[in-house]
């Protein structure tokens, strides 16, 4: 038996409501239910059937719509950070504007070797597409987050990716399984990027225009946390 399945059986068995979110949980029908569902809905039924849900944000332009619209139903879910060290100064100071301005509730992690020492050994950000960017996007950002998903042991993982970001996130949708046993939810999947630009403007939230991945180097590249299994 499988530990989805493990705790299934044992919710069952003591009366309780069995778990929505698991590996082997239905989700092409989640998805049809959901699929017209606005995301403060899919957001309420997401918090409200979980056991332990943690949000990742990289603080990228725009990610504040969705930070937003998660703490507005659970102000105290643990939002993973991964500080790999090559942000910008525009995007620290963003990230404590919005710390403060929505008291959140931070899991900061870092990489075991800093950007300074990765520089000093490696002659900093290697190319893009070769063995040694896959090392580097493994040591800065894969790593860490890995750790954290193994110290808080989440079953669902929030996150704000679209459809329209590029193409292997248009083949995916709001509810999908991703790595360490948990099922990804993605409340804003089917907006797009002027709807939550009007966001962002209708509720007067700060942006951080000035960004920087340096495991993606380009906009429309993935940085392999969606590619994990």
């Amino acid at each position: 038996m499988t530990a989805s399945n493990s705790s299934v059986a044992q919710a069952a068995n003591a009366g309780q409501t069995p778990l929505t979110f698991h590996h082997d949980a239905d989700l092409d029908v989640l998805n049809r239910r959901f699929r017209e569902a606005r995301p403060s809905e899919i957001m309420q039924f997401t918090i409200e059937n979980a056991v332990n849900p943690v949000v990742f944000t990289n603080f990228r332009p725009l990610a504040v719509a969705f930070l937003h619209l998660v703490t507005r139903v659970k102000p105290d879910i643990p939002v993973i950070w991964v500080d790999h060290g090559y942000n910008t100064p525009e995007t620290y100071r963003h990230i404590e504007k919005v710390i403060e301005l929505f008291g959140l509730n931070m899991r900061t992690y870092a990489p075991k070797m800093s950007a300074a020492h990765y520089n000093a050994v490696y002659g900093g950000i290697p190319p893009l597409d070769t063995p040694e960017h896959d090392f580097f996007s493994r040591t800065v950002k894969l790593e860490p987050f890995s750790r954290a998903m193994e110290d808080l042991k989440p079953d669902v993982w929030l996150n704000g990716i679209r459809h329209d970001q590029n193409a292997h996130r248009k083949n995916l949708d709001i509810f999908t399984k991703g790595s360490h046993g948990t099922v990804r939810v993605a409340p804003m999947f089917h907006l797009n990027e002027l709807d939550v630009e009007e966001y962002v403007y209708t509720h007067d939230l700060p942006d951080n225009d000035i960004y920087f991945d340096p495991t993606k180097g380009e906009e429309h590249r993935e940085c392999g946390l969606l590619l994990q299994k």
